[in-house]
């Protein structure tokens, strides 16, 4: 197996990777535009809104409380792997089971503390807030990062691709039945919260087939932290960067409705929404690239890996320019048809969040080569550095020019994050 994978070039497996998950991606993408539609028509502005609100918290404080522990899986577990060290992947994977449900229950009271303050300032009523907090709770407790690691490091792309589209399926489903009961936001929420039990019991399920003893117990006396040097620090920095990539983002949302009110939180989240459903399909691309730039690096083949930061450079540019120049074009016409008239107060903020979007989709051919390096800590600094600029600017423009200034410093926040990382990708292939 190993010599066949060999006999094809670095970035061809990344691309063929990366098709597996588009073809549980693409499902999705059709469908959460079906169902995106579903819960701004009949919710409203207001109470999509509020749903809004009440999706991006649990989403922050899961983005928060999260270590990434499919890359820790996949960047530790592949010597493991390629030496035949079972028991080494076991004490593995527990370990990174045990920080997912470890996180999940920190994630629990934080996301209790946060619904409670947001209680006191939307004038929630107890039932909604205690709808609000079981939601967090289910999401939180949805874990499967680990079990995306095991599917990844085994090259079983195509059986995560399957296990993922659950979410989008659940979804739809789940819409066409709140809407066709009434179309309340509770009924929306139970959607959601069972989509993300299903989308975690398909990829438990699918690991537990493909590498069962990977997933049961080692008897031989070890420590995690002794089989793999710079574990905890690779944890702790892959977990504070998912927090500033992706908890920023929904905490910028949060706080759109905190300082203008539900109605323009949820014409941002559309906008977001609308926006990152490019930058997912980029983000694929990223998870496709990581596994083989940890096995260029693992195999010490340099000039392979830099070959293949050059064409994985080159493919994110090109979409990501592709991008900026249909978004702002195209995206009127969008928001009217999934949406609705009373939506199209969110296109500046759509072209806004739409170049952000091009320029974290170009950012996508740069970042796994610092993660799949053992330079997790230099990505860590960069997007420090975007979330300061991020907030800063948030609560700078705000005041002024409300929601667009929101769109406006998240634009400004990707450019910090692309030029940094592309500075420091740069180097390191040259290196």
């Amino acid at each position: 197996m190993t010599s066949r994978l060999e006999a094809i070039s670095p970035f061809r497996r990344a691309l063929r990777n990366v098709g597996w998950l588009l073809t549980g991606k693409g499902v999705g993408a059709v469908l959460s535009i079906v169902y995106l539609a579903l819960a701004t028509r009949s919710l409203g502005v207001q109470g999509f809104g509020t749903f809004t609100l009440i999706l991006s918290t649990a989403q922050a404080v899961a983005a928060l409380v999260g270590f990434q522990t499919w890359q820790i899986v996949v960047r530790f577990g592949m010597a493991h792997r390629e030496n035949g060290a079972a028991g080494a992947l076991s004490r593995l994977i527990r370990f990174c089971l045990a920080l997912d449900i470890g996180g999940a229950l920190v994630g629990i009271a934080i996301a209790g503390a946060a619904l409670w303050l947001m209680q006191a300032h939307f004038a929630w009523p107890g039932s909604l807030a205690w709808q609000a907090f079981g939601f967090s709770v289910i999401l939180l407790l949805s874990v499967r990062s680990t079990a995306v690691g095991i599917l990844r490091l085994h090259d079983r792309f195509a059986v995560g691709a399957a296990a993922d589209s659950v979410t989008s399926i659940a979804r739809f489903v789940g819409a066409l039945v709140a809407v066709w009961q009434g179309a309340t936001l509770t009924g929306f929420l139970i959607a959601w919260a069972a989509a993300e039990v299903l989308t975690a019991l398909g990829y438990w399920i699918s690991a537990a087939r493909i590498a069962p003893l990977a997933i049961g117990r080692s008897r031989e006396p070890a420590t995690v932290a002794t089989e793999n040097p710079g574990i905890w620090h690779f944890a702790f920095v892959t977990n504070v960067n998912s927090t500033l990539n992706a908890a920023s983002r929904q905490f910028a949302v949060v706080l759109v409705g905190l300082l203008t009110g539900a109605a323009a939180a949820g014409n941002y989240r559309l906008a977001y929404q609308l926006s990152q459903s490019l930058v997912r399909l980029a983000d694929l691309f990223a998870r496709g690239v990581f596994p083989e730039v940890t096995r260029a690096h693992a195999g010490q083949r340099h000039g392979e890996l830099r070959k293949l930061v050059r064409q994985s450079a080159k493919l994110a540019m090109g979409v990501g320019l592709a991008t900026c120049l249909l978004v702002p074009l195209l995206g009127k016409s969008a928001l009217h048809l999934i949406a609705g008239e009373a939506y199209l107060g969110a296109y500046p903020v759509l072209v806004l969040l739409g170049l952000a979007a091009g320029l974290d989709i170009m950012a996508v051919g740069f970042e796994p080569v610092l993660l799949g390096t053992g330079h997790a800590g230099q990505a860590l600094r960069i997007r420090m550095l975007s979330a300061a600029v991020l907030f800063a600017l948030v609560f700078l423009l705000m005041p002024s020019f409300g929601v667009i200034g929101a769109g406006a410093a998240s634009l400004l926040a990707s450019a910090v994050a692309l030029l940094a990382l592309m500075r420091s990708a740069y180097a390191l292939a040259r290196g």
